[in-house]
This record gives C-alpha cells, sequence and structure tokens, in this order.
C-alpha cells in the first residue's frame, strides 16, 4: 500500500443523473473527459459499481486522522483503515493503514490484528463502530502522466447516498467526484507532486463542459457525508480564530493566515453556488476582505502570479459579492429602517419590492459566477500559490523577518491612520470612508496577531474597535443605500426623506465614531 497525494474536485450536474445499465454504469460519465483529454491511458477500471460506508466520525474519523470504511464491490467486502491529514489546503496526503476482506458477520468479527497498535487502541475506546454515512457510485479511473508525474484520475459518478432523507427532492442534482492522485514516497519532496496534481486539476476545469465545471473542495465526499453537508446543508463558515503556533517569521504566519482563510473561503462557496441562504454570500465575502488585508499587510510577497494571476480575478470575484452583500443590507436593514422613520411606512413597500428584485439580480451574478470556469481556475490558483508560498516559507525561513517586528510595525501602522482621523464629522464622505477602512484594516490586522498582542489589546481594545467598525459601518451602509435610491425610480418626496433620512444618519454615526475613537487605547505587541 502507498502514500498518495490527493486533490478534489466536484462536478454537480443540475438534473439527474445520466441513466445507467444494469450494472451500474454509465456511458456518459465515463465520455466526461475521455473525449476531451487525449492524453488519459486506457481506463484501468471502467464503472465499477461502489457502496462505501464510513464508521464513527467523532470516535475514529476525528482521530488523529483514522478512516474506517467498508467498500462492496460485486458482492465482496472489505474493511479498510486509511490515515488522512491536510498537507496543504486542497491537498491531502492518504496513507493506506490496513485491508481486509470482510465475511458475513461483518465489523464485529473484522480481524484488526494487522492494524497499527493506536488504531486498535483507538477502537477499543470508541466499542462497536457505527455507520455515519453510506455513499454508492459508479467508479473509473485512469493512469495519468502530468507533468512528469505518475498521477491517476478517478471518476466516481452518480454519487449519492444510498438512503436519502424521506424529504429528500425525488431529483437530486447528480454528483460526481474526482480524485487526482500521486505516489508520495518516503523522504521525497511533497512539492513538485503538489505542483503537478494542481496543473491536473486546472486541465480536469478545461476539459470539463462550461455548463459543469469541475470546482475543488477542501474535503471528499465521504467527509462531507458523514458531518451531514453532502447535500449542501451545512451552515456558514465564519472566521476562525487564527492559530500562529510554531509560526516565528513574517512568511510563515503569512502562510498560517493563507490556511485560515481558505477554511473560510471554500467553507463557503458551495453555499454561494447551491443555497438561498445570505449568509453564505456574507461570509464568503468577509473572507476576501481578510484576504485583500493580509496581503497588504503582507506586501513583499504579491509576487508577479500574484499581481497578473490572481490579484485581478480575486477583484472580480470581491466586486461580485460586494454587491450582493451590499443590496443584502440594503433590503433587509437600510429600507426598513428608513420606512420606519417615515410617518408612512407603507409608502416604501414598492420601492422594497423593486430593491429585492434588484438584489435577487445580483445574487444571481455571484451565483453564475461560482459556477463558471474563471472561478474554478482562480480557487486552483490561490491553493496551488499557497502551497508554494509554504514551500519557500519552509525553505526560506532563516532569511525571514521576525514576526514579532512585522506585526509591531503594521499595528502602529494602521493604528497611526486611524487615529489621525478622529474630527470624523469635519470629513466629507469619502474620508470618512477611508477612516472606516483604515478601522476595517487595523481589526483584521489585530485579528491575525491576536496570539502575539498584550491582554489588553486583545480584550478591551478588540472590543472597543469592533464597536467603532459597526457605528462607521451603518454610516457607509446609509450611504450605500442613497446611492441605490437615487438609481432608482422613486417619488420625489421620497428622493429627498432618504436624502435627509441617510444625512442624519451619517452625522449620528461619525459623531459616535469620533467618541469611540478618542476612548480606543493604542494596540500593543509585547516583545518577545
Amino acid at each position: 500500500m502507498v502514500r498518495v497525494l490527493e486533490i478534489v474536485l466536484d462536478i454537480v450536474v443540475p438534473m439527474p443523473c445520466p441513466a445507467t445499465d444494469e450494472n451500474g454504469r454509465s456511458d456518459a460519465a465515463q465520455a466526461l473527459f475521455t473525449a476531451t483529454l487525449p492524453q488519459l491511458a486506457a481506463p484501468t477500471a471502467q464503472g465499477e459499481r461502489i457502496t462505501t460506508v464510513v464508521f464513527d466520525r467523532e470516535a475514529l474519523l476525528a482521530r488523529d486522522g483514522w478512516r474506517i470504511a467498508v467498500e462492496t464491490r460485486d458482492g465482496a467486502r472489505e474493511v479498510t483503515v486509511s490515515r488522512r491529514r491536510t498537507v496543504t489546503p486542497g491537498v491531502t496526503a492518504l496513507t493506506p493503514i490496513f485491508a481486509a476482506p470482510l465475511d458475513a458477520d461483518g465489523m464485529a468479527n473484522a480481524l484488526f490484528d494487522a492494524a497499527p497498535e493506536p488504531f486498535r487502541e483507538a477502537l477499543a475506546a470508541a466499542g462497536e463502530p457505527v455507520a455515519v454515512a453510506a455513499l454508492e457510485c459508479a467508479r473509473y479511473r485512469w493512469p495519468w502522466k502530468c507533468d512528469g508525474v505518475e498521477a491517476e484520475l478517478i471518476l466516481e459518478s452518480g454519487l449519492r447516498e444510498r438512503t436519502a432523507p424521506d424529504d429528500a427532492a425525488s431529483d437530486p442534482p447528480c454528483l460526481h467526484e474526482l480524485r487526482l492522485r500521486a505516489p508520495w514516497p518516503e523522504g521525497a519532496e511533497a512539492a513538485p507532486i503538489v505542483q503537478a496534481l494542481f496543473a491536473c486539476g486546472d486541465t480536469l476545469v478545461d476539459a470539463a463542459s462550461t455548463d459543469a465545471p469541475a470546482f475543488v473542495r477542501m474535503t471528499d465526499a465521504l467527509e462531507r457525508a458523514a458531518s451531514g453537508s453532502l447535500a449542501g446543508d451545512a451552515e456558514a463558515q465564519r472566521a476562525a480564530p487564527v492559530d500562529l503556533a510554531g509560526a516565528d517569521t513574517d512568511e510563515a504566519a503569512l502562510v498560517a493566515i493563507g490556511r485560515n482563510i481558505s477554511a473560510q473561503w471554500f467553507g463557503n462557496d458551495a453555499g454561494v453556488r447551491d443555497s438561498p441562504k445570505t449568509e453564505f454570500i456574507h461570509q464568503m465575502r468577509v473572507s476576501q476582505r481578510r484576504l485583500r488585508t493580509a496581503m497588504r499587510i503582507f506586501k513583499r510577497w504579491q509576487d508577479e502570479t500574484w499581481t497578473a494571476r490572481l490579484k485581478p480575478d480575486l477583484a472580480w470575484l470581491g466586486d461580485l459579492l460586494g454587491d450582493a452583500r451590499d443590496r443584502d443590507v440594503f433590503v433587509e436593514s437600510t429600507l426598513p429602517a428608513l420606512a420606519a422613520a417615515d410617518v408612512d411606512p407603507a409608502r416604501w413597500e414598492a420601492v422594497r419590492a423593486a430593491a429585492d428584485s434588484e438584489r435577487l439580480a445580483a445574487r444571481a451574478r455571484v451565483r453564475d459566477a461560482l459556477r463558471s470556469p474563471r472561478y474554478a481556475h482562480l480557487a486552483l490558483a490561490w491553493l496551488r500559490w499557497l502551497a508554494a508560498l509554504a514551500d519557500r516559507a519552509a525553505a526560506d525561513g532563516e532569511f525571514a523577518r521576525s514576526l514579532h517586528e512585522h506585526a509591531r510595525k503594521r499595528v502602529r501602522r494602521y493604528y497611526t491612520l486611524l487615529a489621525e482621523t478622529k474630527n470624523l464629522t469635519a470629513l466629507d464622505e469619502a474620508s470618512r470612508h477611508r477612516a472606516r477602512i483604515n478601522a476595517k484594516y487595523l481589526r483584521y490586522t489585530l485579528e491575525f496577531f491576536t496570539p502575539l498582542l498584550s491582554r489588553r489589546t486583545r480584550t478591551e481594545t478588540a472590543r472597543a474597535l469592533a464597536r467603532l467598525q459597526t457605528v462607521l459601518g451603518d454610516g457607509n451602509d446609509a450611504a450605500v443605500g442613497l446611492r441605490f435610491i437615487e438609481g432608482m425610480e422613486v417619488e420625489p418626496y421620497q428622493l429627498g426623506f432618504a436624502r435627509g433620512w441617510c444625512e442624519a444618519v451619517k452625522r449620528y454615526t461619525a459623531k459616535d465614531g469620533e467618541r469611540l475613537l478618542r476612548e480606543l487605547s493604542r494596540p500593543k505587541v509585547p516583545r518577545d
């Protein structure tokens, strides 16, 4: 059994899966890539019907990366034990540990004597394994030599849960999972293999249909099914605290921050594509704003790939997310508050209906963008760039700068920019907006460097800054709302009322912001 590196991509076709023969094979599934990827060798497996059951997510799957699963094919069952760990976001190291056939008595009498002792201990502590997910698919395999690496493409076609919920749609979307794997021998460098797998991923995106491109996923379908999120039922992913453990240099810190941002980004993109919940758009937009701030803080790593390849497409994505989020806030918060301030709130119902129609159009533009090959390539490009950065950080650590010194300089810079704009009521709208942006930069910077901050900065200063950003954000929401209203067909009375109300909100928030700025203490990064 050979350790491999793996990248997972999904193709979701918004229609029932193609018809299959009595063995579960589908010519349409096999033709997804064979016609467009002549470099693929003859398949080593053609439409094997597979059922996979994964056990004990909490007791086994989550402990040290262990996974225990049972595969059934042609009536024969086999239990497999493997260990999985993330090498870099989007790339998993999969180490097969143990495999054995199962008899009719099943898991209870399976012989695990050949399995490693840590696994047997975990199994004994967990008790009788309990199935937590079961998936069915037709599996195809092709050898694929890519950039000098002997890789393998695995297509799991028509992937679906074996037992669908009672309230599931009769014709759920058709999911195809693509696994790109390559051997990772002991002692070999992972970097060239990882880069080759990402190159294969880009080729797959180009080969897939423009109506249903392939999108990289952080986890495979089994893990998502075990957590109950295969069908898109997951909640929006908020930003988690950044783990800077072991990051002594600025470059290593950027890698840690990039991984943290990736978890939030890719924890929400499928929800933006497939769910009506607006929180997915909000959290994905936050991830993009955090990414832009991180690259300002670590400006010297903006290499040619970042500038020419990533930055333009990230700006494209950010603009679409920003417009959709602004319109959500306009419909859900700004307009209701504006109407409530009027003596006749009902007069705003037609305006809100029109605004809601426009926000649905903005949301559709975001969904279309995230279903496009352009986005699929952007996602792979970011993960590939981050993987290369991690390799450079590991190789050049002794030449990198002190993390504490870098954090101290960045925190001091953004605090100074913000503190110099205390007279918010005397500023024009553009300058107040710049002050809000500086508050956002400082807040994200403190979040990135939280483990390095003084106790008072982590608590009092961070809370005061959050209140300040909220207040300034309310003023900005009013300004954005007024621009939307000015672009709509409204009565002269409504336009005048909106201008007066929005001006009052901006003045009030500016005055409150001045007070909070005066109370904001200087953040401190103690010396290590």
